[in-house]
């Protein structure tokens, strides 16, 4: 048996009152309808419509196996939650899409590195910190699953839709830190869902918005997209999530991994030995949606155990009642399904005597955000900080605090900064001493950064800080920001012959391939993204020789993954 539940002490402090003939017991109570509709979850989202809610509220007392939370307000969503809980015989499965924590979803929290950056990373205990750190905020909230890790391993620049939601191209460092990751939330009390079976990262389609087709023979994706998983499955994953996506090497009919047999059940079922929870991607996502008349009653017959956001619950439920009335499928094996839920629940407390479903929602928000969890953060984003030129050996002069108060003597070019978030680099930086700063447009002309260029006369230090300008986005899609011209870049760099020339991107670092005359500057730092701790973070590197000892993720800029310059 290659699946094991790692129980943590969290789980083991419980006092599991259901053995498995207890869940066979309740198992006998239910009726067909509420065992298929105990594998079925839907989205809650406050901005749903009154004939939503009322359907909810049915699908619920016909026994909904679960939820999953959407961008919302905190409160409201969890009161939302609350009600439906009210109505449930079997208290509902709360789940989240929270790859970089409960900030994905509500704006409360503060968010953490994507994946690609704790890739920078190559302390494996830091992401096992920042993994328990999800699992704790999530755990409070009394959401037991996220959708989490993304073990895609990230090999096409182009992919329009795992990019920087993966740990990176290399496949041990993949394996490695989505198995970190998942240890430290599952040790906090959550379960993990390894995503997207078999691989989601070689791809150039987004399944949102159509089928990907994972075009490679199986020894290749035995050897790459396939290795993640198989560590995950050994660490114990509780679900792995199957991706919308084509792989011919598989199934050869062209059909969806989250609707095939070939996949769902030979391959992953049958050939990884995996015995925990299969659960679909959103059947709503047009890469199933588009061209399968009930995706969901087509994943059940492929082999899944838990059919997320179907796009018709009532057509899935009467579909799938009517093939086991007609014995086209098997009773036992729903039982199986069901059991395979119902246990995952008794695991996670859920059925235990005297459980309450109910989250407190008494100044949640004010709860959000706690000191302990934005200093890991700070921690992360310092750490993760990649040199890719030159060294950080006090690269501005620094042999003191405050070495430039007398007279300015550092510039700050600030490009493209019209976030509040922006601000908190030059706030870093004059905590050392006085710094000038110059503003640049994301649209702006060559004469402008002229004129620019003409005012940096006397300063023997210039640091060109390159932002996205724009909110990191929330949910789904990679950090493709790319927002200095290619033109512009190499304009700014040509401030190398008469300056000291420091420059951070705050964005996804296969951006690097749009500036190759970063190689111009005395030091360069990619800083990921566009948030207040990665600005801190390139303030501290250049001030105060920070560790600033991450490493690149992923090839970019004719450099390898697994590279850095600021080795000590």
């Amino acid at each position: 048996m290659k699946h094991r539940l790692s129980l943590s002490v969290f789980f083991l402090s419980f006092c599991i009152s259901l053995t498995a003939q207890d869940i066979d017991s309740l198992l006998g109570t239910m009726s067909r309808r509420e065992k298929i509709a105990q594998l079925i979850i839907v989205a809650v989202d406050t901005k749903d419509s009154p004939a939503v809610r009322a359907s909810q509220a049915q699908w619920v007392r016909e026994g909904l196996g679960g939820l999953i939370v959407m961008d919302d307000v905190l409160t409201e969503n969890l009161q939302l939650v609350n009600e439906l809980q009210a109505r449930a015989r079997i208290p509902l499965l709360v789940s989240i899409d929270g790859e970089w924590g409960a900030a994905m979803r509500f704006y409360e929290y503060a968010a953490f590195p994507r994946a690609m950056q704790l890739g920078a990373l190559g302390d494996t205990s830091l992401v096992e910190q920042a993994g328990r750190a999800v699992g704790e905020e999530l755990r409070a909230l009394k959401i037991f699953v996220n959708y989490a890790p993304v073990a895609d391993i990230n090999n096409n620049p182009a992919n329009p839709v795992i990019n920087t939601r993966s740990f990176g191209e290399d496949r041990d460092n993949v394996a490695r830190l989505s198995a970190a990751f998942l240890r430290g939330m599952q040790g906090a009390g959550v379960w993990g869902s390894a995503k997207h079976f078999p691989g989601h990262g070689d791809t150039d389609v987004d399944s949102h918005k159509g089928l990907p087709v994972l075009d490679l023979d199986r020894a290749r994706l035995d050897s790459l997209e396939l290795y993640p998983f198989r560590r995950l499955i050994d660490e114990g994953v509780a679900m792995v999530m199957v991706g919308h996506l084509s792989v011919p090497a598989l199934d050869d009919t062209g059909a969806p991994a989250s609707v095939s047999r070939p996949v769902v059940t030979d391959l992953l079922r049958n050939g990884l030995g995996y015995d925990g929870i299969i659960i679909t991607d959103a059947l709503q996502m047009k890469g199933v949606a588009d061209g399968n008349a009930n995706a969901a009653a087509l994943a059940y017959r492929a082999g899944a155990d838990i059919l997320l956001m179907p796009q018709d619950v009532r057509k899935t439920l009467d579909e799938l009642e009517a093939a086991f009335r007609s014995g086209t499928l098997a009773e036992a094996d729903l039982d199986a399904r069901v059991r395979r839920v119902l246990t995952l629940k008794q695991r996670s407390g859920m059925l235990a005597p005297g459980y309450s479903p109910y989250v407190d929602t008494t100044g949640l928000a004010k709860k959000a955000r706690r000191p302990e969890t934005e200093a890991l953060i700070q921690t992360l984003c310092d750490q993760s900080m990649t040199v890719v030129q030159g060294r950080l050996r006090r690269p501005l002069g620094l042999h003191r605090r405050m070495a430039f108060t007398t007279r300015p003597k550092v510039a700050y070019v600030a490009f493209n900064a019209a976030t509040p978030e922006s601000a908190a680099f030059e706030a870093e930086m004059r905590r050392h001493g006085r710094i000038t700063r110059f503003d640049l447009p994301l649209d702006a002309t060559p004469a402008q950064i002229d004129s620019v260029g003409a005012l940096l006369r006397g300063y023997r230090n210039v640091i060109v800080g390159f932002h996205s300008g724009r909110p990191v986005p929330r949910s789904g899609g990679p950090q493709r920001f790319a927002t200095v011209d290619p033109a512009q870049f190499e304009q700014m760099a040509g401030w190398s012959r008469r300056h000291r020339l420091h420059g951070f991107y705050l964005g996804n670092p296969y951006d690097l391939n749009r500036m190759p005359d970063f190689k111009r500057f005395k030091t360069f730092i990619i800083g990921y993204a566009d948030t207040r701790y990665n600005n801190i973070a390139a303030a501290r590197a250049l001030t105060e020789r920070r560790s600033a000892q991450g490493t690149l993720p992923v090839s970019a800029g004719g450099l390898p993954a697994g590279y850095h310059s600021n080795a000590l």
